[in-house]
């Protein structure tokens, strides 16, 4: 048996993913992107990535959110920047740590990139106190690693003593629930939209011996 480990590319889009855009981005409207990954660029730095491709390449940044889904669990926006390209459109050319041949994407035109994290907004599907206390721990890190002057520092942050105890207490109780979670994970199956985001059913895509 083969589960949903972690959050992929939304399928479809369903009233709680629409809902959670319209929170978002007022009347916006989210698009499949393709992925193209810049060869030996390190994952999840997108806005250097598309900036230093802007400036040799031409085109412009685009901000906006990543949609995710854990399938029945939970869904969640993360800040993120795509290329336009000037002659293919919009294109995610950020390297990913699983396997993906299209995202999820919000476009916000409100929105600035200024250097700072920005946390990702999660919503539970679920009523289950292990869901909810599983992605309220996220936020909890990362207002504690975004704490003062470190919400401008990126890569190896250091903490003090103190700090480095809560870090701790957050993760504990994450893996815990972790544990729970891992109960409800959805199971895989053969005809299921591929995690990858390609649009095609897991038989003929990735395969359930592959899931993620």
């Amino acid at each position: 048996m083969h589960t949903f480990e972690h959050p992929v590319t939304p399928a479809v889009l369903s009233a709680s993913l629409l809902a959670l855009c319209e929170e978002i981005v007022p009347c916006g409207s989210p698009t499949y992107v393709d992925v193209r990954p810049v060869p030996g660029a390190p994952s999840n730095e997108c806005f250097p990535i598309v900036e230093d491709r802007v400036r040799t390449h031409g085109g412009a940044m685009v901000l906006g959110w990543a949609l995710r889904e854990q399938p029945s669990l939970f869904i969640e926006a993360e800040f993120h920047a795509v290329w336009r390209s000037p002659s293919d459109g919009l294109l995610d050319i950020a390297p990913k740590k699983r396997p993906t041949q299209r995202i999820l994407f919000l476009p916000d035109p409100a929105r600035r990139y200024e250097g700072r994290q920005v946390n990702n907004v999660r919503k539970s599907l679920t009523k289950s106190p292990a869901v909810i206390g599983f992605l309220k721990t996220f936020d909890q890190e990362f207002e504690l690693m975004n704490r003062g002057a470190r919400e401008h520092q990126h890569g190896k942050i250091a903490l003090e003593v103190d700090e480095a105890q809560e870090l701790k207490r957050i993760q504990k109780v994450r893996t815990a629930h972790s544990v729970e979670i891992m109960k409800l994970h959805r199971v895989v199956g053969p005809y299921d939209p591929c995690w990858c985001g390609s649009g095609k059913k897991v038989k003929w895509c990735h395969g359930v011996g592959n899931a993620v």
